[in-house]
């Protein structure tokens, strides 16, 4: 299979909630792909301090082909990639996480669509690793869809950074933005790309298994969080129309997600059935920790409705460790840029 020429862009800022023997296991699995990494132009680990350099000089002995790039301290998740990204020479930008394990053939499946000139933008397919109880219940209520079972090519309005490739012409146009009201970005960049007439291809083939939520306090804020942006990510994507449409976009495009990952809900846990039967057993243990899942996005969406600054400055410093969020506490400056707005 012909491939265009890409590089890997890897960040840290997961890691700083996540177990940090999840680097290890990431590149591990990537050492293992059907397509090597070596083809890779370049494999950047974008850093900025959330794993001790000690710890993660010791790890990248085993694997010469990945190189640290280091950040100011501070540097937020959707910064660390896209500094990482402009850094890199490949035409195909893939990103991927420190917290993921990658299928075999998920390199390889992910760069396959662009042997078609036209296409620009393909993202995999990333589920939480639903071992045990507690990893099922955590499955269910993700915002990660439900796997597609044909296995063909197909497009959709959103993507996930763990798990997306771009040809860098789309992110030098139209970057990933940050330092907005949100938790996550790649909504408000979805919503972005789609305006700008591109299309985003999803790729069934192109897997990956990211981790559950590490410990009470990750959980309650990740699943907060996430209701959080339900509502707030459409209001954000509403702002940029024209006025006249902004309430009814807003509206529609809640309305939608939240329809979205009811249905996301079901098929996944029809799906986990499916592929393993025995999960029946564990639906007893999974289903309080799905229903406090639920319950926890439901108050995030409310929090969004009706205070979001007053949320964003409760959450503790640490759950927004090494993310881009803007809160009334921090500054809307990147640790990238002057105090002028420029690349520093």
């Amino acid at each position: 299979m012909k491939v265009p020429s890409f590089s890997l862009v890897i960040e840290t800022a997961n890691l700083s909630l996540a177990d940090l023997d999840g680097l290890r296991e990431t590149l591990e699995s990537l050492a293992a792909q059907s397509l090597p990494v070596q083809n890779a132009e370049e494999v950047l680990i974008a850093d900025s301090g959330d794993v001790p350099a000690d710890v993660l000089q010791d790890t990248l002995k085993a694997y010469p082909w990945a190189r640290v790039m280091r950040l100011p301290e501070g540097t937020g998740y959707e910064e660390l990639k896209m500094a990482a990204a402009r850094a890199a020479t490949g035409d195909v930008i893939v990103f991927a996480d420190g917290d993921c394990h990658y299928e075999r053939g998920w390199l390889e499946a992910l760069l396959a669509p662009y042997a078609d000139p036209s296409v620009s933008i393909v993202g995999g397919e990333t589920a939480i690793d639903s071992t045990g109880p507690y990893g099922l219940g955590v499955a269910i209520a993700s915002s990660f869809p439900a796997r597609g079972r044909s296995g063909a090519l197909y497009t959709s309005d959103r993507y996930h950074l763990n798990n997306v490739a771009f040809r860098r012409s789309v992110l030098e146009n139209i970057p990933i933005p940050s330092r907005r009201p949100c938790y996550r970005m790649s909504g408000l960049h979805a919503a972005r790309l789609l305006a700008a007439g591109h299309t985003i291809v999803r790729q069934p083939g192109a897997r990956a298994l990211h981790a559950s939520p590490n410990g009470a306090s990750h959980f309650f804020w990740r699943f907060l969080l996430m209701g959080f942006d339900g509502v707030v990510v459409p209001r954000l994507i509403s702002e940029e129309l024209p006025p006249v449409k902004r309430s009814r976009d807003q509206r529609r495009r809640t309305f939608n997600l939240v329809r979205f990952w009811a249905v996301q809900s079901k098929n996944k846990l029809v799906d986990e059935i499916r592929r393993k039967p025995s999960r029946l057993l564990s639906l007893p243990l999974a289903a309080p920790v799905f229903a406090g899942a639920v319950a926890l996005q439901t108050a995030g969406a409310v929090a969004g409705l009706l205070a979001p600054e007053r949320l964003l400055d409760a959450v503790p410093d640490d759950a927004l460790r090494g993310s881009t969020c803007q809160t009334g506490r921090s500054s809307i400056q990147s640790p990238l840029t002057d105090s002028r707005g420029k690349k520093k």
